[in-house]
């Protein structure tokens, strides 16, 4: 199986397996099929800087990125590594050490013979610019020289303070693929390496920490097995480890767990190593923490070590799927979750809170909803000055909605099509019905606007109010088939004056307006996109909308959609008007579903 470790750079150089060579030092093959030596400016001085960095950190340890190795012979027939990945560090550590004049590994490229004499005898003498490799390596010794000799103009110690860090206190991740020996066949032996390259380089994808942690894993819980048993249990691991990955990738589970796009992910599992490292979201220090938990002074110790941290993933992964199952739980912690930007840190918090008896757990969500609500008072939310808390009631409204259905429909709050838009464009306040102030001045908007609130209102004779009081200008302006006429007349205009428009289209909106524009029952959840598609319309057309938009597949959330559906109000079977009953419905079904959440006044 393949062999996962940290070294220390020194041992890259040298260490007690190198073989019995003169010089003896480590070889490594750069093979034809991968690319020059490319680093410019930027990487060399970067690597340059972070150890110098860490030379004068408190830090314990600084690792690099993972150097990708497969055993081979040289020409001599001498144990040598053929570099799959890394070459451009492993390339500019050996131009450091050469300007440092220290020992220093051999690289040999396999078809560019001039490459390797060039490199071996790099200096300011042989400066050349003729070849790319040859202008890559001349330009990261200039820049290595000059960088060298700025740290050192007060300090005579310096370049062996360097060395000595770099050598014995860096480190590396060391992979080393084993799994090509079992393979007979040198045709198939290559196909594979060059695989292996082009999934690490193609597109500059570089090894996950998932995929180191699975070599790490595999590598020390095979010991003290045969060579059949070892292959069996990793055999277990690995279908395992699959099953894990497949469910964690279903959009429902993910989008329940976490606020990060799932197509920004390589591999789902790695979300939990990150949960039980306590990631400090440095690059590979998931691994990293692994690595040191596993680390001991026995094969067999780290065996266990190993065995008990994979016990500890299946372990977190069951928790995962069990609230993700439970009705009750995926509501209220899929709140909590989606309210938060850092969705690992605070699924550890949940899960460190989930060590009880299930019944205190589940009063323990319930209670934590409430405290992020603590600070709402539902008769103080205005448009414009509490947007955030808003959405965060219409958030819950629609959640606390979805989870009184389940038990009729079997319907979970989507919180996939939740966050997708989140992250898409946002989430927006829609006014129920129209705001006056916002005029419209493109000439195809005007029309568009004309020509969809005529197909709303066509059929509209008359519209009860219930106990609503408006104010009407006249007799003639509740005669809608007067503005049906006005609106036909409008649209046969070839060029219409854009100031008479707006002052036709906000008495329209008057005339289907209830008064109590920018408070809690007059609101509702929608997605930007959506919204910006709706400003300025009457409630009939938004209707016709939402009912479109439902139809084409669009996510409208179960509130929204209630909302222009006239559910709140079983009296009410006029369509065209969001009335004074409408409002007070509405509101009363938010008080009723929030009231275990809120502080609520006497009134409510």
């Amino acid at each position: 199986m393949n062999i996962i470790k940290q070294e220390a750079v020194g041992r890259v150089i040298l260490n007690e397996n190198t073989p019995d060579r003169s010089p003896r030092f480590e070889h490594y093959i750069i093979p034809y099929y991968q690319r020059g030596y490319r680093w410019g400016e930027e990487h060399v001085s970067a690597l340059l800087e972070d150890v110098h960095n860490f030379m004068n950190s408190d830090e314990k340890k600084y690792c690099l990125q993972p150097i990708v190795v497969v055993p081979t012979k040289d020409i001599e027939d001498q144990n040598a590594w053929e570099v799959i990945d890394g070459q451009q560090r492993l390339i500019t550590l050996n131009i450091i050490f050469n300007y440092l004049n220290r020992p220093r590994y051999l690289i040999t490229f396999e078809k560019r013979q001039k490459s390797t004499s060039f490199l071996t005898e790099l200096s300011p003498e042989s400066y050349n610019d003729n070849e790319p490799d040859f202008h890559f390596m001349s330009q990261a010794y200039r820049i290595i020289k000059a960088w060298f000799e700025d740290k050192t103009k007060n300090d005579v110690g310096y370049i062996d303070d360097f060395n000595s860090t770099l050598t014995k206190k860096i480190e590396l991740i060391w992979y080393q693929i084993e799994e090509l020996k079992s393979i007979n066949d040198d045709n198939v032996v290559e196909r594979k390496k060059i695989d292996i390259f082009n999934r690490l380089n193609i597109g500059k994808i570089p090894l996950t920490n998932a995929e180191l942690i699975r070599a790490l894993l595999l590598s020390r819980i095979k010991y003290g097995f045969s060579d059949r048993e070892a292959i069996m249990r990793q055999a277990e691991i690995s279908s395992e480890w699959h099953r894990i990955e497949s469910e964690l990738r279903q959009e429902e589970f993910w989008y329940f767990l976490n606020n990060e796009s799932l197509l920004d992910t390589s591999s789902a599992i790695e979300f939990i190593f990150k949960i039980i490292a306590k990631d400090n979201a440095k690059k590979y220090s998931t691994y990293l923490w692994f690595e040191k938990k596993i680390k001991a002074d026995t094969p067999e110790q780290e065996k266990r070590n190993a065995e008990e941290l994979w016990d500890l993933t299946k372990e977190y992964f069951g928790k995962l799927k069990h609230w993700y199952q439970d009705d009750e739980l995926y509501h209220h912690l899929g709140f909590i979750l989606a309210s938060e930007g850092n969705s690992v840190n605070t699924l550890r918090n949940i899960i460190d809170n989930s060590k009880c008896q299930k019944s205190d757990f589940r009063k323990w969500a319930k209670e934590e909803v409430k405290i992020k609500l603590s600070d709402v008072r539902l008769d103080e939310l205005t448009y414009g000055k509490g947007n955030n808390d808003i959405k965060r009631i219409f958030l819950l409204h629609n959640i606390i909605s979805a989870l009184r259905a389940t038990s009729i429909q079997k319907n979970k709050f989507p919180f996939n099509y939740y966050k997708k838009i989140e992250k898409e464009g946002g989430w927006s306040i829609e006014h129920i019905h129209a705001q006056q102030s916002k005029e419209i001045k493109n000439s195809k908007a005007i029309r568009q606007w004309l020509e969809d609130t005529l197909e709303a209102i066509k059929d509209i004779k008359t519209i009860d109010r219930n106990e609503d009081t408006v104010d009407i200008e006249d007799e003639t302006d509740a005669n809608y088939d007067e503005y049906k006429k006005r609106i036909m007349e409008l649209l046969k205009q070839e060029s219409i004056d854009e100031e008479e428009f707006n002052q036709f289209k906000n008495s329209i909106i008057r005339l289907f307006d209830s008064e109590s524009i920018h408070i809690l029952d007059n609101l509702t959840l929608l997605s930007k996109k959506h919204n910006s598609a709706l400003n300025n319309a009457i409630f009939p057309v938004k209707r016709n909308k939402i009912l479109s938009l439902e139809k084409e597949g669009e996510y409208i959330p179960l509130a929204t959609r209630n909302v222009f559906l006239k559910y709140y109000t079983k009296s009410d079977l006029q369509p065209y008007y969001w009335s004074k009953v409408d409002k007070e419905e509405y509101y009363k079904n938010i008080v009723e579903n929030l009231r275990p959440y809120l502080t609520l006044t006497e009134n409510e």
